[in-house]
């Protein structure tokens, strides 16, 4: 079984949950870097529990999300249900896009990237977010930054979230460039779990080479969802790549 289908659970969800609170902020973010407006067409690309494409539906947008678990699907249907926004949601690997010349804008977000053992798969994606797009679409993809996780990354650490002690630790392969993060999950009512993922991260010159490959051209990149200047430093890598002609 692949690690992503073991991960993305309700252990996932008490872990980055509150992270739903940042959306509204974010999406501000991405609006400013891809300048559309209502009622583009929007795909949100690993759309996990909906936290983005909500947002992005609540604000007028033609929104579909596409992600590999159906858990997740059913809570961000349930959520929009709840608030009365439409979204359209599809159950798919992100390697397989089946639509071709449909959306204004592909959007890819919190390090949905990379998790596959080979580049070709992650290729692959990069070329099914071409052939998806219009002839004027956008492609947001924004991940952590590689530059920054190499020099500040605490290899152990340990948290306390929602009553559940978290140790986490890290090891970055720079043999593959994957951050490779175990996390153990320590309650008192239940009985520890282990959870564990690993993603490859690219810098900005191989996603360059990958976009070249893939049929999409930079146009700008930033180091936040401020739109801050990129640089070793930045705590993301948000790029935004146009279709080529």
């Amino acid at each position: 079984m692949e690690w992503w289908n073991k991960y993305f659970t309700a252990d996932y969800l008490k872990l980055y949950g509150h992270t739903e609170q940042k959306a509204p902020s974010e999406v501000a973010g991405i609006l400013r870097m891809l300048q559309i407006k209502p009622p583009a067409k929007i795909l949100d690309l690993c759309c996990g529990f909906g936290r983005h494409a909500i947002v992005l539906a609540g604000e007028g947008f033609d929104v579909t999300g596409l992600d590999i678990s159906e858990t997740f699907l059913q809570m961000a249907k349930q959520r929009a249900d709840l608030l009365g926004v439409k979204l359209n949601l599809i159950h798919g690997d992100m390697r397989h896009l089946e639509q071709k010349n449909t959306y204004d804008a592909v959007i890819n977000l919190f390090t949905a990237f990379g998790f596959f053992a080979s580049e070709n798969d992650d290729l692959q994606v990069l070329q099914g977010v071409a052939q998806s797009l219009n002839k004027e679409g956008q492609f947001l993809i924004d991940t952590v930054n590689r530059d920054n996780i190499i020099h500040s990354t605490q290899t152990k650490r340990w948290s306390v979230d929602n009553g559940t002690v978290v140790l986490e630790e890290r090891f970055f392969d720079f043999f593959k460039s994957r951050l490779e993060i175990t996390l153990e999950l320590v309650q008192k009512t239940e009985k520890n779990r282990r959870l564990e993922y690993s993603f490859r991260l690219y810098t900005l010159t191989e996603m360059l080479n990958l976009f070249s490959k893939a049929g999409l051209e930079l146009t700008d990149v930033y180091g936040d969802f401020d739109g801050s200047q990129y640089s070793a430093a930045s705590p993301r890598m948000i790029l935004v790549a146009r279709k080529k002609d």
